[in-house]
């Protein structure tokens, strides 16, 4: 007959053995991490958690210079386990070459974060379609080829890693206030679904996988992205002027996104996969500390 009484004391007497201290479960100690966009914004605040965490970092970017000033700021901040790699994320031997390296310099890959991405705007009539193959290019292609080659490395040695995927809460909530991210939006919305059938497929591996997706933050990209730049001029100046009237509440930091981000890399994640968590303040779920007025434009007709 079934002893109750002995399973159930067997049960909470695990409840005490089998659970891991505080410090194992908020830390990455011992974990070598890939975070792709590490040179600036978001990216460079991840790297910097996950620094702080005990992990050892690779960093990666197109552009070798932001990707020297970002490991020397790091540096300079005491932290010396990193190393910049450059890599297009357009291109599958570089992706492929930057997960090599990270496994070589430091002997494992165990996190992925994925946070490099390019946007712009301009709306659908007025699109080029080159920039719209470029947005999903970088922004999902990308995300896979990485997923890709740091997935194979991780089973393939028997890791059990985190992987998060950067999104954006523009693929629920439709913006700026007279559009003209259509392309950006498909990318990310891809990446979200993207997600969940990678979950699926690495479960069995104890490899988790997640998206993060933020909302407007404060970051160097932020500053210097606008109208598609092939636009003439005219047209960059209408969509320039749109893109004025919106007023926020807030603009969260990256870094408030980066510690979720973080979270997602962690133990405490050990029972998440598959999901998209949106760090973007209440924005989508129109949260906020105060409501803003909102200018009408165009002007309404008399």
């Amino acid at each position: 007959m079934m002893d109750i009484k002995a399973i159930s004391d067997s049960i909470m007497h695990s409840y005490i053995t089998d659970t891991p201290s505080l410090e194992d479960m908020l830390y990455v100690k011992g974990k070598t991490a890939i975070v792709t966009g590490g040179t600036s914004g978001l990216g460079f605040c991840t790297a910097q958690r996950l620094l702080q965490g005990g992990a050892k970092v690779v960093i990666s970017g197109s552009t070798k210079e932001k990707g020297e000033a970002a490991v020397a700021l790091l540096n300079e901040a005491g932290y010396t386990d990193v190393t910049f790699k450059r890599a297009d994320l357009r291109s599958e031997e570089e992706v492929k070459d930057m997960v090599e390296f990270t496994a070589k310099t430091y002997g494992s890959v165990d996190i992925l974060v994925t946070s490099g991405g390019a946007w712009s705007f301009a709306h659908i009539y007025d699109l080029p379609e080159e920039e719209f193959m470029k947005t999903i290019d970088i922004n999902l292609a990308g995300a896979y080829r990485c997923a890709k080659h740091v997935s194979k490395y991780m089973v393939e040695h028997g890791v059990k890693g985190k992987i998060v995927l950067v999104s954006s809460n523009v693929a629920y909530l439709a913006q700026p206030v007279f559009g003209g991210y259509a392309h950006y939006a498909a990318s990310k919305g891809g990446v979200i679904s993207m997600t969940y059938e990678i979950a699926k497929e690495l479960k069995r591996y104890g490899i988790m996988v997640n998206s993060v997706a933020p909302g407007g933050m404060k970051t160097p990209g932020g500053l210097s992205n606008g109208p598609v730049r092939t636009l003439p001029p005219e047209k960059q100046m209408e969509i320039g002027k749109e893109l004025t009237v919106a007023k926020l509440d807030e603009i969260p930091s990256a870094d408030s996104v980066a510690m979720v981000i973080y979270g997602m890399c962690t133990r405490m994640a050990d029972g998440v996969t598959g999901q998209c968590i949106v760090a973007d303040s209440g924005m989508m779920r129109n949260i906020v500390s105060y409501q803003p007025a909102i200018e009408q434009y165009p002007p309404e007709k008399a």
